[in-house]
């Protein structure tokens, strides 16, 4: 039995890898800044977000470099409406390339932040 191939995103930018195309060591390094690990912890508490309502504690330039290096790594997908950029996790698509790797990565994170305290 073969699968059914997903859609492909209907990305808003076109930097946006395929699932096919999510590359290790591109996840894994958009992962190890702390910033970008607390953006997509806020992601999979909230759903789809903007990086205004993520209220991080950079300018928005920077708050927009980030989102791009998540994008592009295949850890986020953007959508546009209007003149706002919504952000959303990919998880299917992240499991479906490393079973488990998100996951690994948010209780990782919330270790973390648990001993920063």
């Amino acid at each position: 039995m073969t699968a059914t191939p997903r859609p492909r995103l209907d990305a808003a930018d076109s930097d946006q890898p395929d699932t096919a195309d999510i590359e290790l060591n591109a996840v894994l390094h958009a992962a190890a800044d702390p910033l970008r690990r607390h953006m997509l912890a806020l992601l999979a508490e909230g759903g789809e977000l903007t990086a205004a309502e993520m209220d991080l504690p950079v300018t928005r330039a920077t708050g927009s470099y980030h989102c791009r290096i998540l994008r592009q790594a295949g850890w986020t997908h953007t959508r546009v409406r209007g003149r706002e950029r919504y952000l959303s996790l990919r998880r299917e698509d992240l499991d479906e390339r490393y079973p488990g790797l998100l996951d690994a990565v948010l209780a990782a994170d919330r270790a973390e932040r648990g001993r920063a305290e």
